[in-house]
């Protein structure tokens, strides 16, 4: 095979693999049909992957690591890669890691060429790549070191280009693509401050002002529309006038002032006048429904309109929606206008039209959800889920916080909603038994001194468990190739993302414990992560119960966690052995040693299971009616 070729194998393969990780219930007649298919698929994802991760080993990780410089092959395949698996523009992402690596090779091939032109197109993929791994990681740790190294590659790449900004400089550069990639990024930089990273981002709010200011009075200076004549300026002015009216994204989230804000709604009127002057062209970029949304979130803020009229206004944008549009466009009024609601809404004094009004939005966002195709925007999404889940207002009776998280969950990753519904049933189960051997250990347990009271708490701790993985769906979906150190950070650091948005809320605190201690070992001498200590757990007799089960469910399941066949009861029991007073609790080795509780567990592994498919095919086909 050439590079070339393997190249299209490789954006071939992962996106079939992404593909088949989710399949759309739409192509599925029935409940048996849709567990066979989810089996079928992940046995095949594992025969892709292994595909995979031979051509990576055999051809693309030897050039990433290399250091000779790139021939004209080499170059090919590298930037179909770059181009086929990341689209930042639009948020449409496959393998943003992978990518962000390429890109870094082909901008060190160029700067050692000392080629320009090729230095600056390859620094406008790091640009791209940058700030779609940025979007992963601020999801994760959205105060971190990591998400600050993220930007700061960013914008250090994208100031490496602007470098090229001065009139004088541009002048040097050949016309066409890299005199626009300079451009472009004159404005595109921006996008590395739209969410604050530390506490002391607030004062970058002028920074991002005079970003803005710059790149629009491009259009206005002679010698500019003289170097650029084919440059499409009316998309630059448009674009660099919407970047100043989604600056108050999430009720001014930076804390521009007053003064900031009336320029910004300035801006924001301009854009709009130049969106009617300029329909028929723009259309194609955006939709009218976009730009109201955001000039009225300016205005709003700015003082010229009311909450009440906001309010009704947000209402109305979510009735215009189109509920079979699955662009970026589109999906951005689907999970924005909830998360705008919800921050005009005062937590301590909910009106019934406010709930009736979230509870409309909630179950027309998870239907949407639920029909999206699998491919697209799949990051973006992601963010603004995990935005909208950090300020959720539970609508009694209708939707409440698990009911979204766990749609959620159903809708991006199937495999691992059932795998937190095994694991609620085997715990609970687990729980039930050990209270008829030994009553005093759950003292300390919400619902003691009643049985039933204390299953259903474990219950639901154990369905929150891996609520942290929501966060990092993309990398739980990358097969077929050895995960990066950064990937097993957000990996292992799920349990602590769980942890944090379970305890930010009163009626979900008490699981926080068991989402962050689920993958610790008893002993505190294994698993992770390495701060949690068992012997200090609040709640440590649910968590020991819930990583047993955890670690149960994922042995002997033959979907989504492995791609091989899984083991038998027996012989978890047998790992349970080894483990026991290590890895495992010792008291729960009893347990599995009992005939009757053998027994309910094997039919929850079993028929339990299958019940669980049939569940969600349920689900999934009512969502989609």
């Amino acid at each position: 095979m050439t590079l070339r070729e393997v190249a299209e194998k490789l954006v071939e393969l992962s996106t079939w693999i992404r593909e088949l990780s989710s399949p759309r219930i739409t192509d599925i007649d029935d409940a048996a049909t849709y567990r066979e298919v989810l089996l079928t698929n992940y046995r095949r994802i594992g025969d892709i992957a292994q595909i995979k991760t031979h051509l990576l080993d055999e051809y693309l990780v030897p050039l990433l690591e290399s250091d000779h410089l790139l021939n004209e092959e080499e170059l090919s395949a590298l930037q179909y890669l770059r181009a086929n698996l990341l689209d930042a523009y639009v948020m449409d992402n496959i393998d943003t890691p992978f990518v962000y690596k390429v890109a870094q090779r082909l901008c060190e091939d160029a700067e050692r060429k000392q080629d320009t032109e090729a230095i600056i197109i390859a620094l406008d993929d790091c640009v791209m790549a940058a700030y779609a791994y940025l979007a992963m990681v601020r999801r994760v740790y959205p105060y971190s070191d990591s998400a600050l190294e993220c930007r700061e590659e960013g914008l250090k790449a994208a100031n490496q280009i602007l470098e090229y900004l001065p009139a004088e400089k541009l002048e040097t550069l050949p016309e066409g693509p890299v005199r626009e990639a300079v451009l472009i990024n004159s404005r595109y930089i921006t996008t590395f401050y739209e969410y604050p990273l530390t506490e002391d981002d607030t004062n970058l709010t002028e920074t991002i002002l005079q970003i803005l200011r710059r790149a629009l009075s491009l259009k206005d200076i002679p010698k500019y529309r003289e170097l650029m004549p084919d440059f499409d300026w009316v998309y630059h002015e448009f674009r660099t006038l919407h970047y100043f009216s989604v600056l108050t994204i999430f009720r001014n989230l930076y804390g521009f002032n007053q003064e900031q804000l009336a320029e910004i709604n300035k801006n924001a009127k301009r854009l709009l006048e130049l969106w009617n002057k300029e329909y028929d062209y723009l259309k194609t970029y955006n939709s009218t429904d976009t730009i109201e949304f955001a000039v009225t979130r300016c205005a709003y803020l700015a003082g010229d309109i009311d909450k009440d009229t906001y309010k009704e206004k947000l209402f109305e944008f979510a009735a215009r929606s189109k509920e079979d549009t699955f662009n970026a466009d589109e999906m951005q009024r689907k999970t924005s206008i909830p998360i705008e609601y919800l921050l005009t809404v005062d937590q301590d004094n909910v009106s019934e039209k406010d709930l009736e009004t979230l509870a409309g939005f909630y179950k027309e966002l998870i239907r949407y959800i639920h029909k999206m195709p699998k491919m697209g925007h799949l990051s973006f999404l992601l963010t603004e889920l995990v935005y909208l889940l950090r300020r959720f207002i539970d609508v009694e009776g209708s939707v409440d916080f698990e009911n979204m998280y766990l749609s959620l969950l159903a809708a991006i990753h199937p495999p691992t909603y059932i795998h937190s519904l095994s694991v609620a049933d085997l715990s609970s189960c687990l729980a039930k038994h050990l209270f008829k051997r030994h009553p005093e250990m759950f003292e300390n347990t919400p619902g003691y001194p009643e049985v039933d009271a204390i299953a259903d708490h474990v219950w639901h701790a154990a369905a929150y468990h891996d609520i942290g993985k929501l966060f990092i769906v993309e990398t739980i979906i990358t097969y077929g190739r050895p995960l990066y150190n950064r990937e097993f950070k957000w990996i292992r650091c799920h349990p602590e993302v769980g942890a944090d948005l379970l305890s930010s809320r009163e009626k979900t605190k008490d699981y926080a414990d068991v989402a962050l201690g689920h993958q610790r070992w008893y002993d505190g001498k294994g698993g992770y992560p390495e701060s949690y200590n068992p012997a200090a757990a609040k709640n440590r007799l649910v968590v020991d119960i819930v990583a047993c089960a955890d670690c149960l469910d994922a042995a002997t399941d033959n979907v989504g966690r492995s791609y091989k066949k899984g083991k038998t009861l027996d012989e978890f029991i047998e790992e349970l052995k080894e483990g026991s007073g290590t890895r495992y609790a010792p008291f729960l080795l009893e347990l599995f040693e009992d005939e009757e509780v053998y027994r309910e567990l094997e039919n929850l592994l079993s028929s339990g299971r299958d019940e669980k498919y049939h569940h969600t095919y349920t689900i999934l086909e009512k969502v989609m009616r």
